[in-house]
């Protein structure tokens, strides 16, 4: 009797143990779902989140101000986020997430954003490209005006552009300025004097300096910087349409967006 009295306490332990084993396994598997699930809902919020950063970018008529920020967020992204990231605070290579691709296409339209003779300065490419190894836009536009807004300062060359037609005179001009200086020499310092007050940083204060802003052969001078510029706020004001989106499969991230000029500029 002793025996079997024993014998059902112990299967009674043993039974208990498998319940309270049964149970925390149980409770380790729902445990192990929810953090699954918390973990994908997680993921995917990001996933959204990163996506809505660039997704509102994907419509028509972009103005080129708003397509300009994007160029160097996804610059700023590909360096810092990336595979291919260079940037001092890399963390690309362990998060190992692909990075964009933006290409902007003018459409053989460039011309219309040059003031002088539709010649372009700044924009030389029809096409840039912004990827893990190319980035012409950087290269070829947004170093040029970094350069110039340090030299001039924004607030000078922003002035110094929407004063354009009263500072460099036309052509027919600018021949008798060469050919008989004293005689037109008056008007082209109206024009000096027009330049001093538009410009808060860079004065022309030597006479022979006149030559700078009426020549049209000197190469890099004040004229020319200031038509570069030129052509760097009509960028700002022209238009493109998103004419492709592409997406990584296994992220869900964006990739890649393609812009092309659609000749609207206001």
């Amino acid at each position: 009797m002793e025996n079997a009295s024993k014998a059902l306490i112990m299967a009674g332990s043993v039974l208990i143990a498998l319940v309270i084993i049964g149970a925390l396994v149980l409770t380790f598997g729902n445990l192990t779902s929810y953090q699954k699930t918390d973990t994908e809902s997680t993921r995917s919020s990001q996933i959204v989140e990163y996506n809505s950063q660039f997704e509102t970018y994907n419509r028509d008529d972009v103005r080129g101000s708003d397509l300009y920020s994007l160029l160097n967020k996804v610059i700023d992204y590909n360096r810092r986020q990336t595979t291919v990231g260079t940037g001092a605070t890399d963390t690309g290579q362990d998060i190992r997430y692909m990075p964009m691709e933006i290409t902007v296409d003018f459409d053989g339209k460039k011309g219309e954003l040059a003031e002088d003779e539709k010649k372009n300065l700044l924009i030389k490419d029809n096409k840039y490209t912004i990827n893990e190894i190319t980035n012409t836009f950087e290269n070829d536009i947004k170093n040029t005006i970094d350069t110039l807004e340090r030299v001039y300062g924004q607030d000078s060359l922003t002035n110094l552009t929407t004063n354009l037609t009263k500072i460099f005179p036309e052509k027919e001009i600018l021949k008798k300025y060469e050919q008989d200086k004293e005689t037109y020499r008056n008007q082209i310092t109206v024009l000096v004097k027009t330049f001093n007050e538009a410009s808060r940083k860079i004065k022309i204060e030597n006479p022979t300096d006149l030559d700078k802003v009426a020549s049209q052969e000197t190469k890099k001078t004040i004229r020319e910087d200031v038509y570069t510029y030129y052509e760097y706020v009509q960028f700002k004001r022209a238009h493109f349409d998103c004419t492709n989106i592409e997406y990584d499969n296994n992220t869900g991230r964006i990739t890649k967006m393609d812009f092309k000029f659609n000749g609207n500029i206001n």
